[in-house]
């Protein structure tokens, strides 16, 4: 036949289109490595090295249909789960499932074969219920589910029996029939197949139906998995199919027929075995009465069980209904025999964060799948009793792998928790004053020497010892030295942080430990010492109220630091005694630093700020006025510089006192008495004709403080003074802070008429770029550039190029310290704008200064 021309291309493509399906086919063909243990009839390696008996056979059938190739495995059950685990082979056959074995390996849906388990015997040996295996030895396969259900089902009913592990079960009926065990748990096609080889019978003890599966490592070879299912389930649809002629074969092997001349005999004989299987039916279903009384009874042993454990029991659905519970869960919830049954949590708990714990948890087993552990605080129904509960949730599955319940297990471990606080409380606590004891405090001092070692920050100890308390227990009795050691205790409490510790240590000792004291061994130092003056202050500022009488009580403070080479506690605690010792030799009633050349630091600082805060507004503070000379000689401004005289220390440089101002906040209050008296000296000078400025110093605290641009516009306002009369200098270092904000805040106070000069210019850091975008008038040249000039190269060079710089920017220039005539020629040479400095006028007081102006006016 010809075909059309227009026919012949799409003939072509299909032909071809059926050539790319066959590739595809072939290159989709699987080689399947199958682990197989000896267990006829069920599975086994036949000469030809290819899997045989009922699932063999189904398996060899599918692959052919397939076009997989099989390559088997021989190995033991252990060994087979084991291959299977490590995924070293791809499929494993006759594997009964189990919730547990669904977590590792993957199994498909419609079971390859329905099975029970059994237990053989030698004849002699009658075995009719469970209980009767008490005192009797049973061999099982190695890690089976006949193991598993045995050892507990066994151990549930308290039968005192004994399971004898095999590699290989065929071992175990050989040793029944060697009188080694007394019985064999086996599957029942394999124990009928091989109990008559080994002449034992089968017993009527029957357990644990089954259904064996085909299993893969998890997660891995689902095509396979599906073809099977798809195979099982289209022949199990039909009796004469492949699935049950295999049965068929393996239950009644096929024998030659004996039917001729004897079948009279044969069907006679056949009548016989008839009356008897229908009378072996009658007593099997005897003995299955007997068995349903008997589990019945196993049944209630097993509810007896589980109501005398000390734990709560129960199970319930996904829905939260309860199915199970025992007598536990119902005296927790005071409900009678029964009630909870199909009811939910919420028809008992009434307490909202009770509830909303228990459905929490019970979600996050449904959700992640996987058992969990938790402690619980409950509160019982109509009840203000709260109880503490360590829970076990975990999941209980179906065979197709869904949740079908949680089972809960709780034990109430309230009273264990609070002995184990009382026992805790006893080791680290002193029943006296309720604090930290001196373990607690050892531990601690431990933890505080890593951390610092690791972060490489400060902390301190603190020992404090109340002066002469030993004369408080020998004169009023030992009851009122504890009262005062009570009293001792509150008060350190509430004088420290929360994070802070404080520990009696020993009858009159006390230790407090600090922590975060910063990097800096000065600024640490200092801090404790004032930490230590606050406890000396609490303890001995007011008197104690002991029995109606006032009790006024010292303490002798010793400190060491805590740093990164502190060596170990022991080491610390000496170096705090040996300070607190030394506290004591010096009078008591004050403190002292283990590190001698800190002590004497950290002492001057405390006076320094004492002092500096009363003198502040007295006449050991004033204010020195150093004029400021232009070319021509005349007064182009001038700068207050700080002078303190103490009555007993003389002149107190302000180099020393500044910075202490500084860090502890009194420069607040030297910085506004300073702007006062230079609004009043203004004030005086504008009487007598002079309109130069004055300039202030402002430290970089002031500036940025959020009250300081009103507190200067109030200050202008109040002494009816205008601002461009006043110049605040600025050190460098205030540029490279938060620019941004320093700019706004130099912007607030120049629309007051402020004007800014940098001092020390040049020694620090300055981006040219900052300098434009500040409101600035003037820079002050520093005077360690201008002590070289006019011989050193580099100051000369770095001294022109600030000049030409100011030029550029349109700024005022001042330099500071001139103090030869070389110096002011080669500056005004290079056109600077004004000179200060000890050749032109020393500073000097205020008072002075003013008199100096009106005789030159007279």
């Amino acid at each position: 036949m010809r075909l059309h021309p227009r026919v012949i291309p799409a003939v072509f493509r299909l032909a071809l289109a059926c050539l790319l399906g066959l590739a595809a086919a072939r290159a989709q063909a699987l080689t399947l490595k199958v682990g197989i243990y000896d267990q006829k009839p069920d599975v086994y390696i036949n000469a030809n090295g290819q899997p045989a008996g009922i699932l063999g056979e189904l398996l060899n059938e599918i692959a052919r249909r397939e076009g997989w190739t099989l390559q088997t495995q021989a190995c033991t059950w252990a060994d087979c789960m084991q291959l299977l685990v490590s995924r070293k082979i791809d499929l494993l056959p006759d594997v009964y499932y189990t919730p547990e074995r669904a977590q590792t390996f993957s199994f498909h849906h419609v079971p390859a074969l329905h099975s029970w388990s059994q237990i053989y015997a030698l004849p002699t040996n009658s075995l009719r219920a469970i209980t009767d295996l008490k005192h009797h030895t049973i061999a099982v396969l190695a890690g089976s589910t006949q193991q598993d259900y045995l050892h507990t089902t066994l151990k549930a009913l308290n039968i005192d029996a004994q399971l004898v592990p095999v590699q290989r079960l065929e071992e175990g009926f050989q040793m029944v029939n060697r009188h080694q065990v007394d019985a064999v748990a086996a599957d029942f096609y394999i124990g009928e197949l091989t109990a008559r080889d080994y002449n034992l019978n089968s017993t009527a003890i029957i357990f644990q139906p089954t259904q064996a599966f085909f299993a893969t490592p998890k997660g891995t070879h689902s095509e396979v998995l599906a073809a099977i299912d798809r195979y099982l389930s289209t022949w199990q649809a039909d009796p004469n199919s492949f699935y049950f002629r295999t049965l068929d074969h393996w239950r009644s092997p096929s024998t030659p027929s004996t039917l001729g001349r004897d079948a009279a005999w044969i069907m006679a004989g056949l009548a016989s075995l008839l009356a008897l299987v229908l009378l072996i039916v009658l007593w099997l279903k005897i003995q299955m009465r007997h068995q349903h009384q008997r589990l019945q009874s196993s049944e209630r042993r097993l509810d007896a069980i589980l109501d005398s454990v000390d734990a709560i029991v129960s199970i319930k659905d996904p829905g939260g209904r309860y199915v199970f519970a025992n007598r536990k869960l119902e005296e927790f919830l005071g409900i009678g025999p029964g009630e909870i049954i199909s009811r939910r949590d919420a028809d008992f708990i009434t307490d909202p964060q009770s509830l909303s714990s228990i459905e929490q948890s019970d979600q996050a087993i449904l959700s992640t799948r996987e058992r969990n552990v938790i402690q619980q605080v409950i509160k019982r129904p109509n009840s203000t009793d709260s109880r503490t509960l360590l829970t076990m949730k975990a999941p209980l599955y179906k065979p197709d792998g869904g949740i079908e319940a949680i089972c809960v297990v709780a034990t109430d471990i309230t009273d264990r928790l609070l002995a184990e606080k009382t026992a805790h409380r006893l080791t680290f606590y002193d029943n006296l004053t309720n604090l930290p004891n001196r373990r607690m405090a050892l531990e601690r001092l431990s933890q505080q020497i890593e951390r610092s070692q690791q972060d490489k920050t400060y902390g301190a100890l603190l020992q404090l010892d109340l002066d002469s308390f030993k004369k408080i227990n020998d004169t009023q009795g030992y009851r009122v030295g504890d009262q005062v050691l009570s009293a001792i205790a509150e008060r350190l409490t509430h004088a420290t942080r929360e994070r802070d510790l404080v520990a009696h240590t020993s009858a009159d000792e006390f230790v407090v430990l600090i922590d975060g004291l910063g990097p800096e061994q000065h600024e640490a130092a200092r801090t404790a010492m004032h930490i230590a003056d606050k406890l000396r202050r609490a303890i001995s500022g007011s008197a104690l109220t002991v029995q109606n009488t006032p009790a006024f009580i010292t303490a002798s403070i010793g400190l060491t630091l805590i740093h990164a080479g502190s060596q170990d506690t022991d080491r610390v605690m000496r170096e705090a005694d040996m300070a607190t010792q030394r506290a004591k030799e010096r009078g008591g009633n004050q403190a002292a630093f283990y590190e001698q050349d800190l002590q004497a630091e950290v002492e001057q600082r405390l006076w320094l700020e004492h002092d500096l805060l009363q003198a502040i507004g007295t006449p050991q503070l004033s204010l020195h006025l150093q004029p400021q000379f232009g070319q021509d000689g005349h007064v182009t401004g001038g700068e207050l510089l700080a002078r303190w005289m103490h009555p007993h220390h003389g002149a107190i440089s302000p180099a020393l006192f500044i910075p202490v101002a500084e860090e502890s906040g009194l420069i607040n209050l030297l910085g506004a008495w300073t702007l006062g008296v230079a609004c009043d000296t203004l004030l005086t000078l504008q009487a007598l004709g002079e309109t130069y400025p004055l300039s202030i110093n402002v430290s970089p605290k002031r500036l940025m403080d959020p009250q300081f641009v009103e507190y200067v516009h109030n200050m202008l306002e109040q002494k009816g003074l205008p601002g461009n009369r006043l110049i605040f200098e600025i050190t460098e270092g205030v540029l490279i802070q938060d620019i941004q904000a320093v700019t706004q805040r130099m912007q607030a106070l120049s629309r007051l008429g402020i004007r800014f000069s940098i001092d020390d210019f040049g020694t620090g850091y300055s981006n040219l770029a900052y300098l434009k975008r500040l409101p600035l008038y003037e820079l002050k040249i520093d005077k360690s550039l201008i002590q070289d000039l006019p011989h050193d190269t580099d100051s000369i060079a770095i001294v022109q190029m600030i000049l030409a710089m100011a030029d550029q920017l349109n700024l005022r220039v001042v330099a500071e310290g001139v103090e030869t005539e070389d110096q002011s020629r080669f500056l005004f040479q290079h056109d600077c704008h004004a000179l200060q400095g000890f050749l032109l006028a020393r500073p000097m007081p205020i008072g002075t200064w003013l008199q100096s102006v009106r005789e030159r006016r007279a």
